[in-house]
């Protein structure tokens, strides 16, 4: 696995008070034989190197949502669409951009963070071969230098 695959999968399955959702879950949903691994972070936890590879903007107003599709212990592609609000103001769609190095894919999207804040996402992916799934999950995310 190259060292983007494995920076941006140890963002996604980080240490379980960094993992879990409110509910204490593990930030994954299975759908039959397909996990989606979810987590969003900020933009500064990413070194400059691996942000300007994958484009990514690092600032403290910029946050990143990483999706990652696995089937059968390998990522896979997928359609991952989805979008993002805090409290009651309207959704705002992600834009997610396909990211990877030796065979590792991973699904990121930037969006705009002001201080700590927790944040409503909702995401549809599409894997080869199976249904559309939509995960919906709420995160906290503090933005940090």
């Amino acid at each position: 696995m190259g060292r983007i695959g494995l920076l941006l999968l140890s963002m996604c399955l980080g240490a379980n008070a960094l993992a879990a959702d409110q509910t204490g879950a593990q930030r994954q949903q299975t759908f039959g034989d397909t996990t989606v691994y979810y987590n969003a972070f900020p933009s500064t936890f990413l070194t400059p190197g691996i942000a300007n590879t994958v484009g990514v903007t690092r600032s403290k107003q910029n946050a990143v949502l990483n999706i990652t599709v696995n089937k059968a212990g390998k990522n896979i592609a997928a359609n991952v669409q989805g979008s993002v609000k805090t409290g009651d103001e309207k959704a705002t769609p992600l834009r997610f951009r396909e990211v990877g190095e030796n065979g590792e894919i991973n699904y990121l999207a930037q969006f705009p963070v002001k201080g700590p804040q927790t944040f409503t996402f909702k995401v549809d992916v599409k894997a080869p071969g199976a249904t559309s799934e939509t995960i919906e999950f709420t995160q906290m995310v503090a933005p940090i230098e």
